[in-house]
């Protein structure tokens, strides 16, 4: 059987997943590990944490591939006791390898955008925002807009939002329509994003992590709609698995984190 090393398949996963195509302010790709390594094993996960690393190191994996970069501002040193130096060294001592697919992952097609819209129902997608990277080979981009097949009343499609992503609960205020046909999404963390729906008229946005006063802002002109960061992302890690066991399954095991989020609701 051919060895395989660490560097061959984040070499796969950049042709793939270009990290050209991640944000300016995000921190995708390789955070550590030695390229040259032969691969023992994928663990592939949402989030980073201690515990993901102590399941990789149970499973004789030494790289992780994550959708969410574990360091993603600026760090000068990595010398006090919280989660994300704790996480680090355990990785760098045990001499696993961290790689993430982020923005990037988001922007691709397929990807966090294209595949969310296509579980929702959202019909003929578009880009949200301009990108002069829209003409570039599986590029989408952050965000996008499309259509219901017909006018769907606002709470009867937020209750099938919840069935299919499986989320305990859904933050929203009504906009100017009964009913919604035009739907703008984010997948994660896209409230930035909130002019832009209004601009192109949509009658509903989906996204995650809107503040309250962008709710009361939005009152009567969209339909906005939290549909959680974790749940409206999650479903990525399959993603990753498809395109990883696509070239490698036959020389490297793959395992994937199956934990919850952690983030509770009561």
């Amino acid at each position: 059987m051919r060895t395989i090393t660490i560097g061959e398949i984040i070499t796969d996963l950049d042709k793939t997943i270009p990290l050209s195509w991640q944000e300016s302010y995000d921190n995708a790709g390789l955070l550590c590990g030695n390229k040259e390594e032969k691969c023992t094993g994928i663990y592939v996960c949402f989030d980073i944490s201690e515990s993901v690393v102590e399941k990789a190191i149970a499973n004789n994996c030494n790289l992780i591939v994550s959708h969410h970069p574990l360091v993603f501002r600026a760090m000068k040193r990595f010398t006090s006791k919280d989660n994300v130096t704790t996480t680090l060294l355990k990785a760098i001592t045990n001499n696993i390898a961290l790689y993430s697919s982020h923005t990037n992952l988001d922007a691709s097609n397929p990807g966090v955008n294209t595949i969310l819209a296509n579980k929702l129902g959202i019909r003929n997608i578009r880009p949200l925002c301009e990108d002069t990277r829209t003409n570039e080979e599986g590029f989408f981009g952050i965000g996008g807009i499309g259509e219901l097949d017909e006018a769907t009343e606002l709470k009867e499609y937020l209750l099938h939002i919840k069935k299919t992503l499986n989320i305990h609960n859904i933050k929203y205020i009504e906009g100017k329509k009964d009913k919604i046909k035009t739907v703008a999404f984010c997948g994660g963390s896209g409230s930035e994003f909130i002019d832009d729906a209004l601009r192109h008229n949509a009658d509903c946005f989906l996204t995650a992590d809107i503040k309250y006063h962008q709710f009361l802002d939005c009152e009567k002109q969209i339909a906005l709609a939290d549909i959680g960061h974790f749940e409206s992302e999650s479903f990525i890690k399959e993603h990753l698995i498809a395109l990883l066991s696509e070239k490698f399954c036959n020389f490297v095991p793959l395992f994937m984190d199956t934990a919850p989020n952690k983030v509770k609701n009561i």
